[in-house]
């Protein structure tokens, strides 16, 4: 199967447009539900994740989304914010270090159901009492950006939409939100508040990008090209970049390359670049071998460069800037 067939039936699976139902990953009874610090809600359809400043020691701290969130809600700085998660139930990309297991991203019946936006808002209300941030996760939920449409309707009918922000990721892969939303739903989109996008790249060249997703490198050029279009919008938009990699030579140069590409669509886009870290969590460790428990290790050696470098090019107080205050307009 062609891959642009293999994303679209990925897409068809888990949205039915004559209903605007979206299929969801039953978290409850998973082998991700080992790794969670508190137990599923939404009757095992949702989950709280708690996002965390402080990495480690060795890694840059994280502020996504809490700078995005507590700036857009006008709530004081903090370090850790309280959000609540749906998973889209598939995925068109197999990242070996996805903390999802791959039967809750392949839209299975046993461990899915169909949910419209009112049906999740619902579960929302009725279990997350005083949680601020409403995280649409997956899997990858932009096979279908008509999920973030329709619950940021549901947030305005029900008066709920400055009370909390919205969240969603975004692999870079496909360009559904520019080929199915309509004119009218895009302007919506993009004239919400309380909704913040981040775009992962996942690798910083051709080779890790492929190592990472076993998708062909010229996918790792058509990241660039969405988040461009995406930025021509005017969404409050931010990066996550991951590091592994089974190969870290000429890692200086590869490095340069990388955040001159960043450069190119704006000056100061690598400073709304998060580093993921990746960690081993439970699904992970069915589909490690050698290459990757190196790559884990060779990551820290890639963030290295890559803070190094970013300290050679920006100044002290840019780099001290709260990410959601680096403009890129």
């Amino acid at each position: 199967m062609k891959i642009d067939n293999y994303f679209l039936k990925c897409r068809e699976s888990v949205f039915n447009k004559d209903n605007n139902v979206f299929l969801l990953s039953k978290i409850g009874g998973s082998s991700q539900e080992k790794d969670l610090t508190v137990p599923p809600n939404c009757d095992g359809y949702g989950r709280i994740r708690h996002f965390r400043r402080f990495i480690s020691e060795k890694w840059g701290k994280d502020p996504l989304p809490i700078d995005p969130a507590c700036k857009a809600l006008g709530l004081e700085a903090c370090d850790m914010i309280e959000t609540q998660v749906f998973q889209i139930a598939s995925c068109n990309v197999k990242c070996w270090y996805c903390f999802v297991p791959d039967d809750l991203k392949k839209a299975l019946e046993h461990s899915s159901k169909w949910f419209s936006a009112g049906d999740m808002i619902n579960l929302f209300q009725r279990d997350c009492q005083g949680v601020r941030v409403l995280d649409l996760s997956g899997g990858n939920p932009e096979l279908v950006p008509e999920w973030i449409y329709y619950i940021m309707r549901e947030l305005e009918k029900r008066g709920i939409e400055r009370n909390v922000y919205l969240w969603s990721d975004d692999t870079l892969t496909t360009d559904y939100f520019f080929e199915y939303l309509q004119k009218d739903q895009i302007d919506y989109i993009k004239n919400y508040k309380f909704y913040g996008k981040v775009c992962c790249f996942k690798g910083f060249d051709n080779h890790s990008f492929s190592f990472n997703t076993k998708l062909p490198q010229e996918y790792f050029d058509k990241q660039f090209e969405n988040f461009e279009k995406y930025l021509a919008l005017g969404l409050d938009l931010y990066g996550y970049v991951t590091f592994t990699t089974d190969d870290v030579s000429d890692l200086e140069e590869r490095m340069a390359n990388f955040i001159n590409r960043l450069k190119k669509i704006h000056p100061l886009l690598p400073l709304r670049i998060v580093p993921l870290k990746i960690a081993i969590f439970t699904p992970v460790k069915n589909r490690l071998n050698p290459s990757y428990i190196e790559a884990v290790e060779n990551q820290k050696r890639v963030y290295k460069e890559w803070k190094k470098q970013l300290e050679d090019i920006y100044e002290e107080s840019l780099l001290n800037t709260r990410i959601c205050d680096i403009f890129l307009s």
